[in-house]
């Protein structure tokens, strides 16, 4: 069982993926959120490999503290016109016709879209914070998600999103106090703040929002350019208690009707104070993720 950062190319750009285990076991893809990158998962990897799965975790586009492109430009970030096609050619890369998709924050939108545009690469879904992102500002939530989301039009403003981000100060006013206490040192630990340092990183990293949580999203409903397709496959969506400053729980609970059959919808919500459980409090994750992926 071997650990490895691969370089490979996709949809034009040079990304940086951990790939970890054997080459012939069930792979499980884990797609990371804002603002980290692939080491997010590093707590998930160790129970997944333990359980005999091949994981494969990259650094995507414009990741803070990543290794893979960052380009500047907002066009290229759209998670159902762009970001798919980066996953479908990493795992073209690494020889995976089929995979576990796993994701967390923008990482999850990113794998409820990818399962929907390409049913035929998607093994099951397990999607963590956010729900489809379809849903994201519909339905009886949208008027709080849309208040709790006040940052990402924030965040769109030219140069004063970078400001915000640069400040280090962001989630004041956001994150209750039990989830700062957790998630500053894991911001500490991975490298954040100094990864903000590089010139251009913080305007990649937040092209994400810029490319899909923007006024027009707001007006339309739905985060992405377009609307993502609803799923066919089984699909475990996991909310975090502490996440209620970022994400309203009504958007990841009635995302199953956004799963058609044969496809079933699983949700449990994990009390812990953080958005980010999957890094500060991964052993209940890993007990849902291994039950779901173990599931028959």
């Amino acid at each position: 069982m071997t650990a490895e950062r691969k370089h490979v190319k996709a949809n034009g750009l040079n990304f940086v993926v951990t790939d970890q285990g054997a080459a012939g076991a069930s792979p499980v893809v884990l797609l990371h959120g804002f603002p980290n990158n692939a080491n997010m998962w590093q707590k998930q990897t160790g129970p997944l490999l333990k359980a005999g799965f091949r994981v494969i975790a990259p650094d995507l586009r414009g990741a803070l503290g990543g290794q893979s492109d960052a380009p500047q430009e907002v066009e290229g970030y759209g998670i159902t016109n762009s970001i798919v096609k980066d996953v479908a050619g990493i795992m073209d890369a690494l020889h995976i016709r089929q995979a576990h998709i796993v994701g967390h924050d923008w990482g999850s939108a990113l794998a409820w879209a990818f399962a929907g545009i390409y049913p035929d690469r998607t093994i099951d879904l397990i999607a963590m914070s956010v729900g489809h992102p379809a849903g994201y500002f519909s339905g009886d939530h949208r008027g709080d998600q849309k208040q709790k989301s006040w940052y990402m039009l924030l965040l769109n403003v030219p140069d004063k999103g970078e400001e915000c981000i640069s400040s280090g100060n962001m989630f004041d006013g956001i994150a209750t106090k039990e989830a700062q206490a957790v998630e500053q040192p894991m911001f500490q630990e991975l490298g954040m703040m100094e990864a903000m340092k590089k010139p251009g990183a913080i305007t990649a990293a937040i092209n994400w929002y810029r490319a899909n949580g923007n006024a027009k999203c707001f007006l339309e409903g739905h985060m992405c350019p377009t609307k993502a397709p609803s799923v066919s496959c089984d699909v475990l969506q996991i909310f975090p208690s502490g996440d209620v400053g970022f994400c309203t729980e009504g958007q990841a609970k009635t995302s199953g009707q956004f799963v058609k059959s044969p496809g079933t919808f699983r949700y449990e919500r994990v009390e812990t104070p953080s958005h980010f459980a999957p890094y500060t409090d991964p052993e209940p994750i890993s007990k849902l993720v291994l039950s779901f992926l173990k599931r028959q």
